[in-house]
C-alpha cells in the first residue's frame, strides 16, 4: 500500500461494500472457496479466511483488524459472478472501458444482482487498481444506486 488518500478511501469503501452485501452472500461465497485455493494464500490471509468461513455472520467480523488482510480476497470471491457478467457484457472493451460502456454493461445486468453486489464489484476493481479503477471509483461516487452506506 502506498498510503495515498485515494487508496485508503478505496479500501475503506471496499470494506463497507462487503458489509453491505451481507452475511448470506459472504458466508456462501467463502464456504465455496476450495481448500486448494485457500492453501495457495499467504498464511495470514488463509488463517483469516478460514476463521471467517466458520462464522455464521461473517459480515459482522470483516471490520475487525485481524480479518483485514483477507478483505480483498473475500471481496473478489463474493463479487466473482457479478464481475464475470460485467466483463462478458463489456466484450472487447472489458480491458479498459469508459464510463458509458461500463454503465451500459451494469444496466444490462437487469435484476440479476442487487445494487450492493454491483457496488462491491466496482469497489473491488477500484481497490485492486485494475485498469478500470478510476471509472469504477467515479461511478461509485456519482451514481446513487451504488452509494455504499457509511459505517
Amino acid at each position: 500500500m502506498d498510503g495515498s488518500p485515494t487508496r485508503a478511501s478505496r479500501s475503506d469503501r471496499l470494506l463497507r461494500a462487503l458489509v453491505w452485501v451481507g452475511d448470506p452472500d459472504l458466508a456462501r461465497s467463502l464456504r465455496a472457496v476450495p481448500e486448494s485455493e485457500l492453501r495457495q494464500q499467504p498464511a495470514v490471509i488463509r488463517t483469516a479466511l478460514q476463521a471467517l468461513r466458520r462464522k455464521r455472520d461473517p459480515a459482522g467480523y470483516v471490520t475487525q483488524p485481524q480479518y483485514r488482510p483477507a478483505l480483498t480476497v473475500a471481496a473478489g470471491v463474493v463479487s466473482e459472478a457479478c464481475m464475470d457478467s460485467v466483463i462478458s457484457a463489456l466484450g472487447d472493451s472489458s480491458d479498459d472501458p469508459d464510463r458509458d460502456q461500463l454503465l451500459a454493461a451494469i444496466d444490462g445486468l437487469g435484476d440479476r444482482f442487487p445494487s450492493s453486489m454491483v457496488a462491491l464489484t466496482l469497489a473491488y476493481v477500484a481497490a485492486t487498481e485494475m485498469p478500470a479503477a478510476d471509472v469504477c471509483d467515479q461511478i461509485l461516487e456519482s451514481d446513487e444506486r451504488f452509494a455504499v452506506p457509511a459505517p
